[in-house]
């Protein structure tokens, strides 16, 4: 149990350092949803119209 206490204490330690203080931007929070949008539309458009059950 102490092997186990001393590696969640490490890696906790490791992770709230940070990787190296280098910050990633992202990915534009306003973007990503319209590509999210847009991937959903096609996916009803596919689904409402190559339904093969109508």
């Amino acid at each position: 149990m102490v092997v186990i206490t001393s590696a969640a204490h490490a890696a906790n330690a490791l992770l709230a350092e940070g990787a190296g203080g280098k910050e990633h931007s992202g990915i534009n929070p306003p973007l990503n949803g319209a590509i999210v949008l847009g991937i959903l539309l096609v996916l009803l458009f596919i689904t409402t119209r190559l339904n093969k059950d109508r």
